[in-house]
């Protein structure tokens, strides 16, 4: 059995649809229509039913933080572990909140600040744009990352930066964490491929047989700039 984890957005999902988005969206999919899909995604459940593709087993959302099983029901050990993560980092949550709504309104960035909560916590806060804006999102982050590095939350929190979405969540919930404890649930399995195209899923990326990324990633952006550094030393 081949198993799949793939990060949807920018392989399967894209912001803007066009021709060359759908080509390469359908041509990813036939590549791997003979092996069983497991979603690695900031999504949750409701999200998920956007992404042209059939899940049907193991699933890993919200970065991490939850994980489906195959009978379709959040996995209890993995509940109780992310829960004790979201409830130590609670109030640091609520204050990255606090800290990007008024790093919105300073700028005038015209930005969407979302608190995600889960089980009765707050979880993560998703900053987007509307029409996909990429430098009001860099401009939060990084007042986000001069919030973090002047406070006492750099030890609890993280910093996710993409294209679209600036997230912010407790350090202890890790999407490479996630994979593994699934890794170790699946049985007769010959290969393993993840896909993405963040720099954020890095780490879960390296646990699999094989990593397939889009040519126009931020990953592969990294190597090429690293390359284009060295050659100039």
């Amino acid at each position: 059995m081949i198993v799949a984890f793939v990060n949807p957005r920018a392989t399967l999902l894209h912001t803007a649809e066009t021709h060359e988005t759908d080509r390469r969206s359908n041509g990813l999919s036939a590549l791997l229509q003979e092996a069983e899909l497991i979603p690695v995604t900031d999504l949750d459940e409701e999200g998920l039913l956007g992404v042209p593709a059939a899940f049907t087993s193991w699933q890993v959302l919200l970065r991490g933080a939850v994980v489906i099983g195959p009978d379709g029901l959040e996995d209890e050990a993995w509940r109780r572990l992310s829960l004790e993560a979201q409830r130590s980092s609670e109030q640091a949550v609520t204050l990255a909140y606090q800290a990007a709504g008024h790093i919105e309104q300073l700028g005038q960035l015209g930005l969407d600040v979302t608190l995600v909560g889960r089980s009765g916590a707050p979880l993560l806060v998703r900053i987007t744009h509307p029409h996909g804006l990429e430098l009001a999102l860099r401009q939060a982050a990084t007042g986000l990352r001069e919030w973090l590095s002047d406070g006492p939350f750099s030890s609890a929190l993280t910093l996710e930066v993409t294209p679209d979405t600036v997230t912010v969540l407790p350090r202890d919930i890790r999407v490479e964490g996630a994979v593994n404890y699934v890794l170790g649930h699946l049985n007769g399995v010959s290969l393993t491929v993840g896909v993405s195209a963040e720099t954020s899923d890095r780490a879960f990326l390296a646990l699999c047989d094989y990593a397939l990324l889009p040519g126009e990633s931020q990953l592969l952006e990294q190597v090429v700039n690293a390359a284009e550094a060295d050659d100039l030393d």
